[in-house]
This record gives C-alpha cells, sequence and structure tokens, in this order.
C-alpha cells in the first residue's frame, strides 16, 4: 500500500467507482459515451469541407453547361437573317467552329518563264471596254527651228509591261504644230517619240493603266548628225570617186562618194543601227558591209584602205578620128565595181579602183540615134592600166 493511502481517500475512490458502475449500468446499451469538444470540432469542419467541394464541383459544371448551349456553331449569318430556334424535345447539335481561313499564295507553275521587268501587277487578260488617250508638247534642243512637218510614232514598249495590248500609230502633221493629242488608246505599255527629217526623236516610255489613262507628255526632238569616213588605196593615198553606201535597218539607204581627199560624209543622220559598204549596192567594191552604231552628234569611221585594183582609160573619137565630148559612158564587173561619167574635151574618161574581172562598156552621145551606141568589153588586172579606145557615130 502506498504510503500515503489513507481510509477516507479510499472511500473517495469507492465512491467515485461506484458511481461510474451506476451510470454505466443504467445506460442503454449500443450508446457510447458522449464526445469531447475537440472530436465534435473535428467531424463539423470535415461535413463544412465535403459542402463546399459538392457547391464547386455543382458550379463548374454549370458553367460548362452554360457554355456549351451559348456557343456558336460557327456558320455566319447573312445580314438581315434571323437565327432559326431549335424545336423542344430536339437535342442540340454542336457545330465544331470553323478554322480560321489562311490566305496561301499559289505557286507558280515550274515551266512558268517570267517576263523581263514584268510587273506584279501585270495581268494576262487585256482590260475590257477601257481606253486611254495621250496629249502633249514637243520642242527641239539647239538652235535649229521647230520643223513645220514632223511625225508623232507611238509603238509597242520594248520593256514595259502590257506591251502586247499596245496598238502602233504614226500621225504625221504638216503645220508646224507643235502640240498634240491622241484618243482611243487601249490600255498597255508604249514607246512614244517624234520624228522629222535631220532631227532624232528621243523615245519616252508610257504605260496607260487605269487610274493613269490619260498622261501628258513631254517629247523632245534633236537635231541628226554626221558620219565621216576616209577612204585610201593601196599605196596609203586618198581615194577619189569611191561610192560609198550606209543602209539602215529601218529606212532607205543612203550614197555618199569620196572626194579628193578620200573623205565621204553623210549629214543629218538620224540615231540607229546602220551597215558601211564600199560601192554600189548592185556593184559593191569590198564584199563586206562594216556594222555601225550612230549616235549624235558625230561619228568618224576608221580609215578603210583598198586593195590593189586596176583602172581603164576610155577614149572616143568619131569616125573623122575627132574626140568626142560629153559620151555617156557606164561600166560594171562581173567581180563587183562600177563606174559612170561622161568624157571630157579631148574625149576621154578614167575609170580608177576597179576590181579584176571583164568590165561591160556602153557609150553613147546625146546627139547620136540609139543605133549608134556601143557595147565593148575590157579585161581588168589588179595595179594595172587598161586602154579602151571607142569609135562613134555614123
Amino acid at each position: 500500500m502506498p504510503p500515503n493511502w489513507s481510509p477516507s481517500a479510499r472511500r473517495r475512490s469507492g465512491t467515485r467507482i461506484g458511481r461510474s458502475g451506476r451510470l454505466a449500468k443504467g445506460r442503454a446499451p449500443g450508446l457510447s459515451n458522449p464526445p469531447n469538444g475537440r472530436e465534435q470540432t473535428s467531424r463539423t469542419g470535415r461535413g463544412l469541407l465535403a459542402a463546399l467541394a459538392l457547391a464547386f464541383v455543382a458550379g463548374l459544371a454549370g458553367f460548362f453547361w452554360l457554355g456549351m448551349e451559348e456557343r456558336p456553331s460557327g456558320r455566319t449569318l447573312a445580314p438581315g437573317a434571323e437565327a432559326q430556334l431549335e424545336p423542344e424535345g430536339r437535342a442540340a447539335e454542336l457545330i465544331p467552329a470553323a478554322p480560321p481561313r489562311t490566305s496561301t499564295a499559289t505557286p507558280p507553275a515550274a515551266d512558268a518563264e517570267l517576263e523581263p521587268f514584268a510587273s506584279a501587277r501585270t495581268s494576262s487578260t487585256r482590260p475590257s471596254g477601257k481606253q486611254g488617250s495621250m496629249r502633249g508638247h514637243v520642242t527641239v534642243s539647239g538652235e535649229e527651228p521647230f520643223p513645220r512637218v514632223w511625225r508623232l510614232v507611238l509603238r509597242p514598249s520594248l520593256l514595259l509591261p502590257e506591251r502586247e495590248h499596245a496598238l502602233g500609230r504614226t500621225l504625221e502633221f504638216t503645220d508646224g504644230r507643235e502640240d498634240f493629242e491622241v484618243g482611243e488608246l487601249p490600255l498597255g505599255g508604249y514607246d512614244v517619240f517624234g520624228e522629222a527629217e535631220g532631227f532624232n526623236g528621243q523615245a519616252l516610255s508610257v504605260l496607260l493603266e487605269p487610274g493613269s489613262e490619260h498622261p501628258f507628255l513631254n517629247l523632245r526632238m534633236v537635231p541628226a548628225g554626221r558620219l565621216e569616213g576616209r577612204i585610201l588605196d593601196a599605196r596609203g593615198l586618198a581615194a577619189e570617186g569611191i561610192p560609198v553606201t550606209l543602209f539602215a535597218v529601218e529606212g532607205a539607204a543612203r550614197e555618199a562618194v569620196s572626194d579628193a581627199f578620200g573623205v565621204f560624209l553623210f549629214e543629218k543622220l538620224p540615231d540607229g543601227a546602220y551597215e558601211l559598204l564600199v560601192g554600189k549596192e548592185t556593184a559593191p567594191l569590198l564584199p563586206e558591209r562594216h556594222p555601225v552604231r550612230f549616235l549624235a552628234p558625230r561619228l568618224t569611221f576608221p580609215d578603210i584602205t583598198l586593195p590593189a585594183l586596176g583602172e581603164i582609160h576610155v577614149r572616143v573619137v568619131d569616125s573623122f578620128e575627132r574626140p568626142l565630148e560629153g559620151v555617156d559612158v557606164r561600166g560594171s564587173g562581173n567581180n563587183g565595181g562600177a563606174f559612170e561619167g561622161k568624157t571630157d574635151y579631148d574625149g576621154r574618161l578614167h575609170a580608177k579602183h576597179l576590181p579584176g574581172g571583164t568590165f561591160r562598156i556602153r557609150l553613147q552621145h546625146p546627139g547620136f540615134e540609139e543605133q549608134y551606141a556601143r557595147r565593148i568589153s575590157v579585161l581588168v588586172g589588179p595595179g594595172l592600166v587598161s586602154e579602151a579606145p571607142v569609135r562613134l557615130g555614123p
């Protein structure tokens, strides 16, 4: 027994035990002891959390339900159209929204070729029903007066887009006007310039397109230039009387003759591409043609040296052996070369710078009848002089 255990304490302890036993004996079966305050608070908190969780799940489900009901079907109603209500009892049909449209450029064909200087806005289709016009003013540079006769030239451009739709036109003015106007032109790319005798026209590229159908142009013409050169014989001396022919790519041929200094000259020559031939077109002295690209104001062609050539000395007399003056003499060779002229007071004519070969010569005096005309053949050798005495007349 513990040291401080007294009978009174023992009685108090027994009292408590007996009371508890009595309370236990008097409680209904199946009931436990009432919970203390801490256990009751814990159970209340767990219930509250469960209720909040159920409320959150219910709210979330309701939010998704409302969002699905208000979601658009992805179809766009036409202006003024009203949405049709679904009949009751029919399940709502959800249509997924259409994906956003993306603009994709169609790649060009593998074998497609882009034209030089082609514009991205050009189209192969010709603008239908649309036409334009041009008006403008023309001036000349330098001290030359404005030509009374000139031409306005419109042609499809060499570089601009839509040139395949342009139409070429040429208008001639004979009253010296300096202003012009051209209407009813198909839209397209044009090269426009003025041209006149002795002048070069500077081309201006013009694009007639929607928004720019009626442009105003300022054109200018500049004086044409001069082309000169010199012809030398095989000894390096000036070759006089040599015909020189200049062929234009577009236009007629021109002819000049070398002077006593061997110089030939073409004046008022428009800019452009040419070919130069020594001799006449029908009887060239040299076979090759020399290309020339001329730009005003002046061009000097390199010296041309001739190979060794022959000569023909013609002397014409009448039936009394008197010299005949003024006889027409014309000749041409089978290897090129030609000459023409009149005999002098002594009845002589010297044809120089002739290639080797056979020359056929025709002689006629203007005072004699046609029946007295003569035809002869003369053989010419390089570097040699061939004499051709002729008796003419009744």
